[in-house]
């Protein structure tokens, strides 16, 4: 099931829309939106067959969004679930990108998506991760080599202050390897202001530059 009907229209001035329809079929309008990673949703007039599909509101990469009022009466508003490729979990979506790439890189690539880097706020969210995307049987016998991924968490900004990327929010449940951030070599922490996500789902602090796998994260 790709979209659900929300019951009662959420109170908003305005949205940002990625593109305006007019004339076309409820199904048109769903499959329009359904192939734009930016698109949340969609909202759609029976009379007036009129479709827009509505950005998410923390991405802007198109650079194409015009300004519309929501509070047309008759619209019905369709959301949006995981696409193809993506996996659902506690009402967010994951997706593994094929190649690996350094932190920043990393970055880039789920902004392309209008997702982001994983924000992980549970142990069961970790081990979810973990069993989904880094239990693989070609998985080598060192797992901080090739069994890790690029999570949103960093401390770039103060040395020590982790926080998310994405949301900015500050660092309230952890799921620290016991030998991390560094503890038994603090001035090898001073180069380590990326973390990632080992293979039994336990984080690790490393140099941004190191090459690794990519989840992105979008939340509905």
């Amino acid at each position: 099931m790709f979209y659900s009907k929300l019951e009662v229209q959420e109170t908003k001035n305005s949205s940002l829309a990625l593109f305006c329809l007019e004339r076309v079929s409820l199904i048109h309008c769903g499959g329009r939106c359904l192939a734009q990673h930016c698109c949340k949703e969609f909202m759609y007039h029976k009379g007036s067959m009129r479709c827009f599909g509505i950005q998410f509101e923390d991405f802007d990469s198109t650079g194409n969004t015009k300004l519309i009022r929501t509070g047309n009466e008759g619209l019905s508003t369709y959301r949006k679930g995981c696409e193809t490729g993506w996996l659902e979990f506690n009402g967010h979506c994951y997706h593994k990108g094929q190649t690996k790439g350094n932190w920043s890189e990393a970055k880039v690539e789920c902004r392309k998506m209008c997702s982001y880097l994983i924000e992980i706020e549970s142990k069961e969210e970790a081990e979810w991760i973990s069993a989904t995307f880094l239990e693989n049987v070609n998985c080598p016998a060192v797992k901080r080599v090739d069994c890790t991924a690029w999570t949103g968490l960093n401390d770039l900004d103060i040395e020590g202050t982790y926080v998310w990327e994405h949301s900015k929010a500050p660092l309230t449940f952890s799921n620290w390897h016991p030998r991390d951030p560094s503890v038994d070599n603090p001035n090898m922490a001073l180069t380590r202001d990326c973390i990632d996500i080992l293979r039994e789902g336990l984080w690790n602090d490393r140099q941004c530059s190191h090459l690794n796998w990519v989840i992105c994260e979008k939340s509905f």
